[in-house]
């Protein structure tokens, strides 16, 4: 069983777990890691969510990441993340924290409120499509698409996939690593 460390909405810990299925009924506050993926040509890595998800499959993510294991950091459920889904270790020093965002997804049908404090890391790679190892029961494909582009679809809505939502989270979550990319001047 799959447990969740319980935060209030100010990301504090209020002292016990719950078991994610019953988090996620609740919207109780939890915390997340979100990575984005970026090559040398700064195109974001997208993946496919496995069709046997039980939560929004075959969407398109953009970035890796998962739940924080309780008395693990962000930081190490960032590095487990990425080994997990696409096959790679990163190294001490590889994931750069971008900073913060809240995630909050409702969706009634699904009997789903789910509530995140997710800390956004970027994970640069040399790699290409062919050295990743998909984990096989969260991801179905995956696709390296200019930042630029996932940026401009989702502030325009025209979107050539199907991506998860919460869009306007995931287009901070981006705006995050494009400041990265190419820092604002003074």
């Amino acid at each position: 069983m799959d447990l969740l460390e319980i935060f209030d909405a100010s990301n504090q810990p209020l002292g016990y777990t719950k078991p994610k299925k019953e988090a996620h009924r609740d919207g109780d506050w939890h915390r997340t890691s979100e990575i984005v993926v970026l090559n040398d040509r700064d195109e974001v890595l997208l993946s496919l969510r496995h069709p046997d998800k039980a939560v929004l499959p075959n969407f398109w993510d953009v970035c890796v990441g998962g739940h924080v294991d309780p008395g693990e950091s962000y930081e190490q459920c960032a590095t487990r993340e990425v080994e997990e889904e696409i096959g790679v270790r990163p190294k001490t020093g590889e994931l750069q924290f971008l900073g913060m965002v809240a995630v909050e997804v409702i969706d009634p049908a699904a009997s789903l409120i789910d509530r995140e404090h997710a800390a956004v890391y970027v994970f640069r790679t040399r790699r290409t499509l062919d050295q990743f190892v998909m984990q096989s029961d969260e991801v179905a494909d995956l696709r390296f698409m200019p930042i630029a582009v996932v940026l401009e679809e989702f502030r325009t809505g025209n979107n050539s996939l199907r991506y998860t939502p919460p869009q306007h989270t995931y287009l901070r979550t981006l705006e995050m690593a494009a400041a990265f990319i190419c820092p604002p001047t003074p």
